[in-house]
């Protein structure tokens, strides 16, 4: 399966060959090819199994491997998925591990379709449910646990290339691209007549156009590779687990092209590299000097900025921004959750509480890591939220501001009169504010602002109806000159 040299063929195509370093050999492998023109169906070009460079007339079926998995990500696109919606690539037990043996965290759909991730591929299918990805794949006449021929596998990538329209004819009950267009008798009697094609609608411009947004997504996939020719093209990679067959499949609005390459020897592994650039030269000559054209959006279709890699609408906190194709009414209305700010102590790294004093406080952004993928991320560096506060410990007592009733960490209910002393030289007016939780983000105060000092008297009422839980209340007591004495008590409401 060595690249030819110019000087070994007069094959256009095999000039755009590189060659395989000395030590690739697999002495018992094939390779084939196909180019079909998706706007009538027809195959322009087929090449059969080729082994040690002897092509034979066989073309067979083969394992699809991942080269189907573009049907499980349009089985959840059309019910409410987007490429932008999130996935873990996890361990996860039940699902093999992906062909790069890595495993990527949080990412898009959009990413892990590119890039053929498996696990994000599993999960979707089992939440899916492997019924109606069959459906899905069948209306474009692919059976899922068969093997399938170049010539399925190309009709189908063509629907998306042709913004859901499948170009063929019927033959024998199934809807197929044609390598025939004409018989006729000896007497010049026309058997068959196929140079008109049927089209066949198969899914509308809009999920075609999500499912080609992202399979011609060259900066998805990740830097320089030989699925770039240097004009859009979608294109998805193909490979089995056991490494035994590796495929290409790609399109422009033009031309799809197929390449397969396979071992027949169970000791051996084909690597998708090789089926890469066999693809990568048919698809350069194919295209030749014509038009670079792409696809334009259709109706149905929006595109806005969120959230990397939640697909959520973007907050302060979050650290990349993106853009994304969905379809209308399928679009983020929630903001991004994924990255929390946090306040924490800095000495001791603990989430601080209302009793830690301010200037060791610090806000820290952590992305919020799932249990089941906590152990994950630990692994790989990530630093996860402190879930441990502060100790709890209440600063002495300022005489002329500060809460004596409730007492901290007092059961509280009904109406709740807060006792205590906001007074003091320059007093100017104090108010009392209330907040969930043991560091409260949000505060509320009790009434308004109070102008007339107090000595241990009712500072405010609170009524705790219909809340439950932690809360803190807050004194501030404000001087002329804006210094603030503070106090904080926390209390429980049953």
């Amino acid at each position: 399966m060595a690249g030819l040299t110019e000087s070994e063929s007069d094959c256009e195509s095999a000039r755009l060959l590189p060659s395989l370093p000395p030590a690739v050999t697999l002495a018992d492998s094939s390779a084939s090819a196909l180019i079909l023109d998706p706007n009538n169906g027809q195959v322009l070009a087929l090449v059969g199994e080729t082994n040690q460079g002897v092509e034979t007339p066989l073309v067979s079926a083969h394992q699809p491997g991942s080269s189907l998995d573009a049907f499980i990500y349009l089985t959840g696109f059309t019910r409410g998925l987007s490429p932008a919606s999130l996935t873990w690539d996890i361990p996860t037990e039940g699902f093999s591990q992906n062909f790069d043996r890595k495993y990527h965290g949080p990412v898009r759909l959009r990413i892990a379709l590119a890039n053929d991730y498996q696990v994000p591929a599993q999960a979707l299918k089992a939440q899916m449910g492997i019924e109606n990805v069959t459906n899905i794949a069948s209306s474009f006449g692919i059976d899922l646990i068969e093997n399938i021929s170049m010539l399925k596998l190309a009709g189908a990538y063509g629907v998306f290339g042709k913004q859901g329209i499948y170009f063929g004819q019927t033959v024998r009950d199934e809807f197929l691209p044609v390598t025939v267009l004409r018989v006729e008798s000896v007497d010049h009697a026309v058997l068959l007549d196929w140079s008109l094609p049927q089209a066949k609608p198969v899914l509308t411009s809009a999920l075609a156009y999500l499912m080609t947004n992202i399979l011609s997504d060259e900066t998805a996939r990740g830097g320089s590779n030989p699925l770039e020719i240097g004009r859009p093209v979608g294109v998805k990679v193909g490979q089995t687990s056991n490494g035994q067959d590796a495929w290409v499949v790609g399109y422009t609005p033009s031309h799809v092209v197929v390449t397969w390459t396979g071992v027949h020897d169970e000791n051996e592994l084909v690597s998708p590299k090789f089926p890469s650039v066999l693809w990568n030269a048919l698809m350069q000559l194919a295209s030749g000097n014509s038009p670079a054209d792409g696809w334009a959006k259709p109706q149905g279709v929006s595109t806005i900025t969120v959230c990397d890699p939640s697909g959520m609408l973007p907050t302060s906190e979050c650290p990349n921004l993106v853009s994304e194709v969905f379809l209308n009414g399928s679009e983020p209305i929630q903001a991004d959750n994924l990255f929390n700010e946090f306040d924490i102590n800095r000495e001791t790294g603990l989430l601080a509480t209302v009793f830690t004093p301010p200037e060791l406080i610090e806000k820290r952004v952590y992305m919020l890591v799932p249990e089941n993928a906590r152990d994950w991320a630990l692994g790989e560096g990530f630093e996860i939220p402190p879930t441990m506060y502060d100790a709890i410990q209440a600063p002495p007592v300022n005489p002329i501001a500060n809460i004596i009733s409730p007492e901290l960490f007092a059961d509280v209910n009904g109406a709740v009169k807060i006792i205590g002393t906001a007074s003091g030289d320059d007093f100017s007016y104090y108010r009392v504010q209330v907040g969930k939780g043991l560091n409260p983000q949000e505060w509320i105060q009790l009434g308004s602002d109070v102008n007339t000092p107090i000595e241990n008297a009712v500072l405010a009422e609170w009524d705790t109806k219909g809340l439950i839980g932690l809360y803190a209340i807050q004194l501030q007591v404000v001087r002329a000159d804006q210094r603030v004495d503070t106090a904080v008590i926390q209390v429980t409401i049953k």
